[in-house]
């Protein structure tokens, strides 16, 4: 599964040199501790941290509660070139100060809010595994 998605990738002639796996700890683990093959001890992440010869990053904001048939332990790879991911900021970062809502606590009470667009530039530089199974 995890060369399908270069292959896919490399299908839609959108490889580069940038392209890198994302995924999160959980897949890490799992990976870590599944054997290539029986005899040869080497295992399927390796020490490196370059994933079938790319990159590998690892956040826990990608999701590990999908769901793959009943079970709900799934985890989703992502291979692309994120480059090609664009992310606007609109406006400024809007900051709200409330010196009354928790008053009697003695706090201030601090609200952020920030406009953020996600897209991307050329969808068939990504290919995503969203039902990795992960304990």
């Amino acid at each position: 599964n995890i060369v399908k998605l270069e292959t896919l990738a490399g299908t839609a002639n959108a490889l580069t040199e940038n392209m890198c796996y994302l995924t999160n700890a959980k897949v890490r683990g799992t990976l870590k501790t599944s054997l290539k093959d029986a005899g040869s001890g080497n295992f399927l992440w390796p020490e490196n941290n370059l994933l079938n010869g790319y990159r590998t990053v690892v956040s826990n904001q990608v999701p590990s509660n999908l769901t793959k048939g009943s079970s709900s332990v799934a985890s989703a790879l992502i291979f692309g070139n994120f480059a090609d991911l664009i992310i606007a900021m609109w406006g400024g970062l809007d900051l709200q100060v409330n010196p009354y809502s928790l008053d009697t606590k003695g706090a201030v009470r601090v609200t952020a809010f920030q406009d953020v667009d996600i897209n991307l530039r050329h969808p068939e530089s990504f290919a995503a595994m969203l039902d990795a199974l992960t304990p």
